[in-house]
């Protein structure tokens, strides 16, 4: 038995000999075959591929400008819309606590560390992983802007051949920034700018040794490494960041002592630096714009106290009326989200059916519209909550958001119609948007909140060209009873015009806003989940209403009153006749007081009138009588 366990063992040791010698076999080819496609992928004697897109450089090497009115610089972003910080601003040891823990060698290679590359690849193919990273900052940079993560060979010379390039093309300092301000910090923050606003409530050349090295430290992981939720985890990581720092003679043991204390997380979730975003949509070079400081104030306290922690996205942008110039603007997150389209919902009723309608002569403020289900081609839109209300004015109509009168009106209107007058708000529909459903806001594209506020700012100025100012007017007045009385009526106290607006469907809402605006600045807030329903308390007449109202109470924000224009006046009409058969008509001699009721017109569209001896007459053929918008009932 003794002799049969020997024999036994010597076998095993035989097959572990095998296993070693093929792997180690394995190891050298690999590593060779490796190595030579390395050499040749960095050889410098070798013409870079031409094929190479260049394009990315040239985004991360641009930089584009956000001015205020008196010509003072705001904000500084990269092509791709990234707030971006002036690398030669930085501390020199905010640079090296980069460099000490993602490449120590930076200075002195040309994109690429043979060393690292042959290590790492040993080291995975021991462990039958591919674990281990070796890549450089300006591989990073290069994977980061110009190919995806995979972990292939052929990508990986795609990446050298890019390292190449960037190192022929860019200075190492250049090279240093366009990293610094393009790299992922989580939470939605990219580039070192952001990252210090985000952490620490500081622009990223005032970050101290302890807080430079916590942001170099996340990188390696966001998730892992996130100093809001893994405090423990991220100081454990800057020790290690500020030891590297030591070992490559960067500071002194004492500064590491120092730096080693615990670092204060003390900046805000609620992003003011969005503006720039709002601000650059297009791709302008630079933008001035009306930015103040005190109402982005307003904007960020209003975002913190009622949206930092609620689950949506939720963001708020302020713009002057008369210039359609950017204010202010804050979110409740540091992803970019400047550009993304959502459906509209009845934000969009008063620039597609109310105002349309009444620029063209249909209605006025009391039109009788009727409030009941009805089927359009076979599709039956209903209300919110499914009530109905029957007649009521088009003022009350729009006040609640009713949707069937809405979708009426859009018919009446004709969608041609309605889309051109869309497209001179500024509203962004795309070409193949139609249908009633354009009434309620559904869109195939959806829409952008800039857009939103910029068409309710020609509004506020009093048409901007779109309608007339009568209608402007008009429409404004309709939407200060919805403030005072309907969807928006958390903006009661503030004197305001305002518009709710809800989108989703059977399982719950995805977006939902508010337009809040004077004649001076327009608001728009909105709330929205992607992939998920918003909270069930979340409408457009709750958190998005009570973000504007919270602005738009700021003395700073107070912008008047509407001018009425000369050709609006106001004209007593029959209330009984309004209330029983439905129609529009002036009051005459014989009206008794209480059923006369006061309400504007313009002078182009006057309701009909009895005419008598006591009334001075009226020329028919100059004003047009509105009866009931009933479809002949």
């Amino acid at each position: 038995m003794k002799n049969a366990a020997i024999i036994y063992n010597i076998i095993e040791v035989d097959k572990l000999r095998k296993v070693i010698r093929g792997a180690a076999a394995l190891v050298m080819a690999v590593t060779v075959v490796g190595g030579a496609a390395v050499l040749v992928a960095t050889d410098p004697r070798l013409p870079i591929n031409a094929d190479i897109d260049t394009a990315p450089l040239e985004k991360l090497t641009e930089v584009r400008r956000v001015f205020d009115e008196n010509g003072r610089e705001i904000f500084a972003v990269s092509g791709y819309g990234k707030l971006c910080a002036d690398v030669r601003s930085l501390p020199d040891y905010t640079l090296n606590a980069f460099i000490a823990v993602e490449d120590a060698r930076f200075y002195e290679h040309e994109g690429f560390d043979p060393r690292r590359i042959a290590a790492a690849a040993v080291r995975d193919i021991l462990t039958m992983s591919a674990r281990e990273g070796a890549s450089t900052i300006t591989q990073q940079l290069a994977k980061n802007s110009w190919l995806t993560s995979e972990k292939t060979l052929s990508r990986k010379l795609k990446e050298l051949a890019v390292a190449r390039m960037i190192e022929k093309k860019a200075s190492k300092t250049d090279i240093l920034g366009m990293y610094l301000n393009s790299v992922y910090f989580g939470r939605g923050v990219y580039g070192i700018e952001s990252a210090a606003l985000r952490y620490f409530g500081i622009g990223a050349d005032e970050l101290d040794l302890g807080q430079s090295a916590m942001l170099a430290g996340i990188i390696n992981s966001p998730r892992t490494y996130d100093p809001v939720s893994h405090k423990d985890a991220a100081e454990r990581r800057k020790k290690l960041v500020l030891s590297r720092m030591l070992e490559c003679g960067y500071i002194t043991e004492s500064q590491m002592i120092d730096a080693s204390r615990p670092t204060a997380v003390s900046g805000s979730p609620v992003n003011g630096s969005i503006f720039a975003s709002y601000a650059l949509p297009g791709g302008e070079d630079s933008v001035v714009t009306s930015y103040s400081e005190n109402i982005q104030r307003y904007a960020v306290r209003a975002v913190e106290e009622l949206a930092a922690d609620v689950p949506a996205t939720v963001s708020v942008i302020i713009m002057d009326a008369k210039t359609e110039r950017l204010v202010a603007a804050a979110a409740n997150t540091y992803a970019d989200i400047s550009g993304a389209r959502r459906q509209a919902g009845s934000i969009v009723k008063p620039l597609l059916c109310y105002a349309p309608a009444m620029d063209m002569g249909i209605i006025t403020s009391v039109t009788p519209l009727l409030d009941k289900p009805d089927s359009f081609g076979g599709w039956r839109p209903s209300n919110y909550g499914g009530l109905y209300y029957g007649w009521v004015t088009a003022t009350e109509s729009l006040s609640r958001s009713l949707n069937i009168p809405a979708v009426r009106l859009l018919e009446a209107v004709g969608e041609k119609r309605a889309k051109e007058y869309a497209e001179k708000f500024g509203l962004g529909l795309g070409a193949d948007d139609g249908g009633l459903s354009l009434a309620l806001g559904s869109s195939k594209r959806g829409v952008r909140i800039v857009d939103v506020a910029r068409s309710y700012c020609k509004l506020a100025r009093g048409g901007g060209g779109v309608v007339s100012a009568d209608t402007a007017y008009l429409i404004n007045e309709m939407l200060s009873e919805c403030a005072r009385t309907g969807t928006a009526k958390a903006l009661k106290s503030v004197g305001v015009a305002a518009k709710t607006g809800t989108a989703g469907g059977v399982k719950g809402n995805t977006d939902a806003y508010c337009v809040a605006y004077n004649p001076r600045y327009v608001v728009v807030a909105w709330a929205g989940a992607d992939g998920c329903m918003l909270p069930s308390d979340i409408t457009g007449g709750t958190l998005p209403a009570e973000i504007c109202a919270k602005i738009l109470s700021a003395p700073a924000c107070d912008g008047g009153s509407f001018s009425r224009p000369d050709t609006v006046v106001r004209v007593e009409i029959d209330a009984e006749r309004l209330e029983t058969d439905h129609s529009v008509v002036r009051a005459c001699a014989e009206t008794p007081p209480r059923y006369r009721r006061v309400a504007d017109f313009s002078i182009y569209n006057m309701p009909g009138a009895k005419i008598d001896t006591d009334m001075f007459p009226i020329n028919g053929d100059n004003f047009r009588i509105v009866d009931a918008f009933n479809d002949g009932e």
